[in-house]
């Protein structure tokens, strides 16, 4: 009878056990059981939090709104901006950096320990990179924001003749002097590094936040911009090789192609 009962409780437990392996696993790992991150369906600030959780395997909802979606959205973001990310059905959380750091701690092979003061610093250089482009896409979607048009003296209205040709110069110069520069860069330090990436034989954060600029350059979908502008830096064009190579990037391109063509 004894035995009975206590081969009955024996059950129950382990019944009990498998029922909340998925809670059990998510407290003593720290790994959540959900994840969804919200960005426009283009790669634009999410691309590289997408390519690290990829690399990584982490599973995650890759939302992807339309630009008819924004305005109702957009009020219910901490700061009017996405990409935003929840996990486990958690209140918005913000910040692509965050995030991206926040698939690092899923994935510490995208950031050994070992080398975190070279990776911060080459992800330095990769922001210094995107920014020195900054004004010449912005001053094409809101030239205001660069004070043109706040006293008629300045008046450099979108559309104009006038702002055509600005935009044009100003990408032209970058294309002239930031690109070859910060090219320059990114091969010096992927031959430091033994390649075929920038901190060695295996992708890290810095490549994922690097390949998901370089490659927007090759796309011809930039004003002024060639498609072949890369052309004249041979390291930088096998270092987009190397990386869009990789089995999980090969995979993940391959779904969203699927994806593209299912809802077409």
């Amino acid at each position: 009878m004894m035995e009975s009962r206590c081969f009955s409780i024996l059950l129950g437990t382990l019944y009990l056990l498998l029922l909340f392996t998925d809670e059990a696993t998510a407290l003593t790992t720290g790994k959540p059981k959900s994840i969804k991150l919200t960005y426009f369906n283009f790669p634009g600030a999410a691309e590289k939090i997408r390519l690290a959780f990829w690399l990584g395997g982490i599973t995650f909802e890759d939302e992807r709104i339309e630009f008819a979606d924004w305005p109702a959205l957009k009020p219910t973001t901490p700061y009017g901006q996405v990409p935003i990310m929840t996990i486990d059905d958690g209140p918005y959380i913000s910040q692509s950096m965050a995030m991206l750091r926040f698939a690092a701690d899923l994935a510490p092979e995208l950031y050994p320990t070992e080398k975190m003061l070279e990776m911060e610093e080459i992800m330095g250089l990769v922001f210094d990179f995107e920014r020195a482009w900054g004004p010449s896409l912005y001053i094409g979607m809101a030239p205001e924001n660069f004070g043109y048009g706040l006293i008629p003296s300045t008046s450099l209205e979108k559309g104009s003749p006038e702002h055509g040709e600005t935009v044009k110069a100003m990408r032209q110069r970058f294309l002239e002097t930031d690109l070859p520069r910060f090219c320059k860069y990114f091969e010096d330090r992927i031959t430091s590094s033994g390649g075929p990436f920038l901190c060695g034989s295996k992708p890290t954060l810095p490549d994922c936040c690097l390949f998901s600029l370089l490659e927007i350059y090759t796309k011809g979908i930039l004003e002024h911009v060639p498609a072949d502008c890369l052309e004249k830096f041979p390291a930088i064009i096998s270092y987009i090789d190397s990386f869009q190579s990789l089995e999980e990037v090969v995979a993940y391109r391959q779904l969203l192609a699927t994806s593209r063509t299912t809802k077409s």
